[in-house]
């Protein structure tokens, strides 16, 4: 049996984005006949990211992981390492791929890490915030200005504006 998942993709460069809170392992085959390309899981490892990407593989998703532990913003320290991930998923966006981002609830990693994403993708600020909103209302009213600080000051120190 396959499970079922509502996933609202959003136009975004050329590709699509769609916001979800961790899906089902069982959900990742209707995920991908969706039209779903790639998974970006925002959980650590004590959370379990690994049974998460083993399963979107085996679904036929391009698997991204990036380790974040909490919900907290990530330290400077790991600046060059997300703007890359964030970089390389923008290019496949732009590419055309069907990008989801989840974490645990769907709420704060991903509003954040997405917000980012945005902001990577060439969107401005306001811009960022209104495609944000359309994504997912639960992630856009419960992702904290101090989260979306984070993916604007990544976007100064990288230059993206």
């Amino acid at each position: 049996m396959t499970g079922t998942v509502a996933v609202d993709f959003v136009g975004v460069g050329g590709g699509m984005l769609a916001l979800t809170r961790r899906p089902k392992a069982k959900s990742l085959p209707a995920m991908r006949s969706l039209g779903a390309t790639h998974l970006v899981t925002l959980l650590s490892r004590r959370e379990g990211a690994g049974a998460v990407g083993a399963a979107a593989r085996a679904a036929g998703l391009e698997w991204v992981w990036v380790d974040l532990a909490n919900a907290d913003p990530p330290p400077p320290a790991r600046d060059g390492e997300l703007a890359k991930v964030l970089l390389d998923t923008a290019g496949s966006l732009r590419d055309g791929a069907a990008v989801v981002v989840h974490c645990s609830a769907g709420i704060h990693r991903t509003g954040m890490f997405a917000h980012a994403l945005l902001r990577a993708s060439g969107l401005s600020g306001d811009d960022a915030r209104l495609t944000l909103a359309r994504l997912r209302t639960p992630t856009s009213e419960g992702v904290g200005e101090h989260r979306l600080a984070w993916g604007e000051h990544l976007c100064t120190t990288m230059g993206w504006r």
